[in-house]
């Protein structure tokens, strides 16, 4: 009897110790086919640049393709659905962000997934929101913009890239903070609202600097400030919102790495080093800096919980804002 419940012992044991050396082997080897990327926005976007520029390193690093998948819609949750119902081997990423992750997991009730349903892998980096106008737009500074939106309450308009998307909350939290009424108009994309912006049909938008770095340079819009703490070098004569008087203003779009949630550690902690090594690459850090964006880094761990502490602030504006996911 004794003798039988030492083998069971020694066999689970066994077992177990076997599981872990398989993972550990499974981690080394890693990846020994293509890997999938899975982006929840259109090419061009933020995300999608970001991406790109990393699979590069990554397919030096790894010497197997990276495949980079835009599954644009809803908001990011066409994506982020994908992947976690994708098998969970390291092979399908997720480029997770507020819209995909945070703000769907507030808003969307009806969701085929929550945030329960992946790992995170990493945090890559953050980016600004620049407050932009059409060239000829009677503002030039965000001070003219607020005395403009007060003297005409309600009839200005913002533009975003979808109900409850990244660039919608921005504009609810400039609203709150400069104590003005501008009306969100929702599109499907930037791009779209964008061109209406150029167009005259609505009057701002909140993007991050990749996506207006081309009608900059055509001479189409003007940025009348940008929400970070300090200027940013790709910019030096744009002023943040707080040199203007706005204080309570300092928003910005993250973007990461994510997996499904079964997916073995050791594979996420190998994909955490491997980003982390390629994020601390000179030529890396120099692309980010010329394109506006915050390089970051760290464990699967902070990111996790910057995540849940993003959600916690966005619940509770949406509270006190009563954001809908509706126009």
């Amino acid at each position: 009897m004794i003798r039988s419940k030492f083998y069971r012992r020694l066999i689970s044991v066994s077992a177990l110790s076997l599981g872990c050396l398989s993972q550990t082997a499974a981690s080394q080897d890693f990846p020994v086919k293509p890997v999938r990327w899975i982006i929840p926005y259109s090419a061009g976007a933020s995300n999608d640049v970001v991406a790109r520029l990393l699979a590069q390193k990554l397919l030096q690093k790894w010497g197997q393709p990276i495949v980079i998948e835009n599954r644009a819609g809803a908001g990011g949750t066409i994506g982020a659905s994908l992947v976690a119902q994708a098998a969970p081997d390291g092979y399908t990423l997720l480029m997770t962000n507020p819209g995909s992750n945070a703000i769907q997991h507030v808003l969307n009730q009806h969701s085929t997934y929550s945030n329960r349903d992946f790992a995170h892998v990493v945090l890559l980096g953050s980016a600004p929101l620049m407050l932009s106008t059409r060239k000829d737009f009677s503002a030039s500074t965000v001070t003219d913009l607020i005395a403009l939106a007060k003297a005409k309450p309600g009839e200005l308009t913002g533009g975003s890239s979808g109900a409850g998307g990244s660039s919608h909350f921005a504009l609810e939290l400039f609203n709150r903070a400069a104590n003005v009424e501008i009306r969100h108009i929702p599109y499907k994309g930037a791009a779209p609202a964008l061109a209406d912006v150029v167009g005259g049909q609505i009057s701002l938008i909140f993007t991050t600097p990749v996506s207006i770095f081309a009608l900059l340079d055509a001479n189409k819009l003007k940025v009348l400030g940008v929400s970070s703490q300090r200027r940013l070098a790709a910019f030096p004569n744009v002023p943040t919102m707080a040199e203007q008087g706005v204080r309570d203003f300092n928003d910005k779009i993250w973007f990461g790495v994510s997996v499904p949630a079964a997916t073995p550690d050791s594979i996420v902690h190998k994909l955490n080093r491997d980003f982390n090594h390629i994020l601390q690459a000179s030529d890396i850090k120099e692309r980010f800096t010329a394109l506006g964006l915050e390089i970051d880094g760290g464990s699967p761990e902070d990111f996790s919980a910057m995540i849940n502490a993003d959600i916690e602030r966005l619940r509770q504006l949406v509270k006190t804002e009563n954001i809908r996911t509706s126009p």
